[in-house]
């Protein structure tokens, strides 16, 4: 009775193939029974046995093979393209810095050939040997009833209130404020600017006077005079202020009012203060 009952549990407790092939201890070892089996097997039965197994997987080796080529040649050519768009990137950045490097040294080019030039006429036409102080203009007053410019030349460089300022052999206007190392130059465009002057072609004594913008306007010219546009405004040495024959300003307008005693001429001053960057302060 006890054998009976051995036996029977020897039996029911025997594993099946598929519990052996969940065991991975007893699949590794099956898979190697079945490895050295092959060693011993004649040669032509072994190659036969191999072929017959790679037949069916050799599609999926192809496909394999096929997508791990398409993935590498893909991403080859990504990266290729991130590295060409990022050496790209960098050229033009590098290309922009010199460009901008370029157009700074041209501005100094500029600056240096426009002074220098300033320079070799200035003497020629300096008929009172005044002593000219050159200055760049550092500064534009904001104020839309005052036309001012800031230079970088002061006292410590010579220069007072009333001198003269000029560019080009043409006045810009006058020092009214003076620091050590700047002064303030009230420009002929200034409403509470007044320059005596005279019109060159017809020898009649005016005052220009300023009107806060980029216009100045002629004061006390008679009814009769004949002004015509294009005639030239200079300075007068009346008073004993500004220097004589100084250019100043264009006639571009004139009107007579009514019975007004005096004509309406309006006048562009020579010198387009947005256009320059340096003047000389006549030193009186």
């Amino acid at each position: 009775m006890i054998y009976t009952k051995l036996f029977y549990r020897m039996r029911t407790s025997t594993p099946s193939f598929s519990d052996i092939l969940k065991n991975p201890v007893a699949t590794i070892i099956i898979l190697l029974a079945i490895s050295l089996s092959f060693l011993f097997l004649p040669p032509k039965l072994s190659n036969r046995i191999k072929m017959t197994c790679l037949v069916p997987v050799r599609p999926l080796q192809w496909a394999t093979c096929f997508c791990s080529n398409s993935a590498n040649n893909f991403l080859d050519k990504a990266l290729s393209a991130w590295r060409d768009a990022h050496i790209k990137k960098q050229l033009e950045e590098q290309v922009s810095q010199f460009k901008n490097k370029i157009i700074e040294q041209q501005d100094t080019i500029y600056k240096l050939q426009s002074k220098l030039h300033t320079l070799s006429e200035f003497p020629a036409e300096n008929k009172n040997k005044t002593k000219p102080i050159p200055a760049d203009i550092i500064g534009y007053d904001s104020l839309t009833f005052r036309k001012s410019i800031t230079v970088n030349a002061g006292s410590k460089h010579g220069v007072k209130p009333n001198d003269i300022v000029v560019s080009n052999n043409a006045l810009v206007g006058k020092v009214v404020l003076v620091s050590g190392g700047s002064s303030v130059v009230q420009l002929i465009t200034d409403p509470a600017s007044r320059i005596p002057g005279r019109v060159l072609q017809t020898r009649e004594q005016v005052i220009i006077e300023g009107n806060a913008t980029g216009f100045c306007q002629l004061k006390y010219v008679p009814r009769w005079a004949k002004l015509k546009k294009g005639d030239d405004i200079i300075s007068s040495d009346i008073g004993g202020f500004y220097p004589p024959s100084l250019p100043i300003a264009t006639v571009v307008e004139t009107e007579v009012k009514g019975g007004a005693l005096f004509q309406s001429v309006k006048v562009l001053p020579k010198v387009n203060i947005s256009k320059i960057e340096h003047v000389f302060v006549i030193i009186n």
